[in-house]
Parts: C-alpha cells; structure tokens; sequence
C-alpha cells in the first residue's frame, strides 16, 4: 500500500509515456462509447432507433435527395425515432453552457460539503466555466476525474483554502483518465491507486483514498467496460478489488464515503433509454450485478437514490449526457457519478445528496455533491 502521512503539500501518483489511441471507427448509430478515450459516451436518440450502419443510412439519405425534385416545398416526413425528444421531467434543466453569474446554496452550518465531477479534460473545462462553479459551490472536498492532464495544473483552486491537493495520472497513457483531490483539511494519510487490485500499478490514475477522523473518501474513476465491451473483463477485475479494498476500509472502524464517476447506471431508472442499452457499457447486466455485490456485501447505500426513491416522478435525473444528438436539449442522459455511503453514515449524517443538474457545459458530466452533518 502507497501511503503518506500528515500531508500539507501538493502529491502526485503516476507516469505517462504513452500516446492515446486513435479514436474506433464507429459503425452504429446506437451504441455506447468508451469516453474514456475522448469519445462520448453515445446514447440512442430514442427506444426505437433502429441499428442500421452509419454508413447505410447516408446512402439512404442520398437516395431519398435524388427521389425528390428539387423544386417541391413539401419536407420528408421524420424518420421513427428521429423526433424531437424532451426532458422526463417538466422544468429540467437544458442548458448547455455553464450559468454565469452562478449562486449555489452555501453549506449548512455545522455540515460539509463534498463535490465530485469528471470534467472530462481539465484544460477544456477552464475554458468553459470550471472555475464558475468550483467558486461558487465552496466545496470543503473537491473531487475531479478524467482530468487528462500529464502533470498538476496550478490556480484551480486557492491553495490557501485547499491546502491539500493530491493529483493521479494514468500510468502508461498520457492524456487519458486522471484523478485528482483538494481539501480544505489536511487528510490523515493517503493511499494511492487500488491495493488489492493484481496489478496495483496500473490504478494510481483511478482512485485515491483519503482518511480523516470519522472517515475513508475514496475519490474514484471506474475503468470503461469500452465500445463492444472490449474491457467488461478488465471492469469485472476493478469491481471484486474495489469491494475487497472497501471491506479493509471498513474493518478500520470509520464511515465509508466512496464518490465519482462509476461508469455504471445501477437501475432502469438511471438511464433514458435501458431497453436499447442493456449491451451498452455501463449497463451491461455483469455491471450491474458487480455494483450490486459491492453495495451488499459492503453494506453500502447509493445516498441519491436513497433520498429520492425510484418512482416516476424523480425519473429523469442524470450526471451525464453526451455531447452527441443534442442528448442535453432532448433529456438523454445516464447517471453515472455517485455518492456511495455506509448505511450508519447515510442514516445519522447525510443530509442531501444531489446532482447540480443547471451545472452543464464545463464538461458532458454534471457535479454531484454530497452535505453532511459533522466533520471529516
């Protein structure tokens, strides 16, 4: 295990030699990309949007222009499944830019505040309002993932608010994944990467655990299952050493505040459109299931749908939409960032958990935060 001690400086985990892959060629319309390779994550348009090749589809486009003269006013009906889709919820929000000037309520006295959020490459989201919302949600713990910078960037925070920070880069590919940490109280210790994982190496760039008085965070970035699966096996590996490592946390005695981008929707409900994605990674049935085990066997509690519940009339709350077929305006999205808690810490001190669902445009991930009672 990696560990430091009494750490009041800036730390780094990590090394990059590596280019990032070319993007795949993209043969269907509706699948689910690895974003962690600078793809985004693409949903289907709708339940009813047919598998047909890109390709094929252009072509059928072509020949319907030829069929028709070029002087007829009379537009071609929609194709099922291309309609005008809206939001589940009336009221959601559809902004797909970061708000500015941004005002989100102030922590609870007494309470404190932890925020997670991939920015999906830190050097894009500066350039679109990251520092707007890290102003003004004032956060005590910020958590970033896919970050793709090769080394710590400096002013994105005050470090005389944050004096801990904690930065980790993927092992072997620059420009790729990422976590990184900052803190307004200093952390007891550290542990870099995933110690029970069998290649604890190759994780320093997905996960740091913190410990505190009462507490283990576990700043996390779950591992892609990729486009046709390609890695399901290798995610499959990262969920049975995550529960082990947790399960070591929890033998410690303290509460388990375990948050990111998880890279899984746990139910129906955490996504727009299951039916046409129960193949798609991070909704694979094998996904699920290994989410599940770890919630279980950890007894551990997804704080937002604890709060919320699973009826209809909280559907349509989601982390992530794609930057691809106006997924934001038309509602597609997946809810793929949680706070996950131990079932004493959600009962005695969690008093929100939510999605800051206006906070889009800085990244295709919105923040989560997470408000409860007490220290760290």
């Amino acid at each position: 295990m990696v560990t430091k001690r009494n750490l009041s400086t800036s730390a780094t985990s990590g090394a990059s030699s590596e280019s990032p892959s070319s993007k795949r060629a993209r043969s269907k319309v509706n699948y689910n990309e690895d974003h962690d390779d600078d793809n985004d994550q693409a949903e289907d348009d709708d339940d009813e949007v047919d598998d047909k090749p890109a390709d094929s589809k252009k072509k059928g486009k072509v020949a319907a222009a030829a069929a028709t003269p070029a002087t007829s006013k009379t537009s071609a009906p929609a194709k099922k499944g291309t309609e005008t889709k809206k939001p589940i919820r009336s009221g959601a929000p559809v902004n797909t830019t970061m708000p500015n000037p941004l005002v989100l309520p102030k922590t609870p006295e007494g309470c404190i505040k932890i925020t997670s959020w991939n920015v999906s490459g830190l050097n894009a989201s500066l350039k679109k309002g990251y520092k707007t919302y890290i102003t003004a949600e004032d956060a005590d713990v910020i958590c970033l993932q896919e970050h793709k910078v090769n080394q710590p960037l400096l002013n994105l925070v005050d470090p005389k608010v944050y004096p801990f920070s904690w930065w980790g880069f993927e092992a072997d590919k620059k420009g790729y994944a990422g976590v990184a940490m900052f803190s307004k109280t200093v952390p007891l210790e550290v542990t870099a990467g995933l110690p029970t994982h069998p290649d604890p190496s190759i994780t320093k760039g997905r996960i740091v655990t913190l410990e505190f008085p009462t507490c283990f965070l576990l700043g996390c970035y779950v591992p892609n299952a990729g486009e046709k699966l390609v890695r399901l096996k290798e995610r499959m590996v990262w969920d049975v050493a995550m529960k082990a490592w947790i399960l070591q946390l929890k033998a410690k005695g303290k509460h388990i505040i375990w948050t990111g981008d998880l890279n899984v929707c746990h139910k129906p409900i955490d996504l727009r459109n299951p039916s046409t994605n129960l193949r798609s990674a991070g909704f694979t049935q094998e996904e699920r299931d290994g989410f599940s085990a770890i919630l279980k066997e950890a007894e551990l509690v997804d704080t937002f749908r604890e709060i919320q519940g699973e009826g209809q009339d909280v559907a349509g709350q989601y982390s992530y939409y794609s930057y691809r077929f106006q997924c934001r305006i038309k509602g597609i999205g997946w809810r793929l960032d949680y706070f996950v808690t131990d079932k004493d810490f959600q009962k005695e001190r969690v008093v929100e958990s939510v999605i800051r669902e206006e906070c889009y445009g800085a990244s295709d991930h919105v923040p989560i935060v997470l408000i409860a009672k007490g220290t760290l």
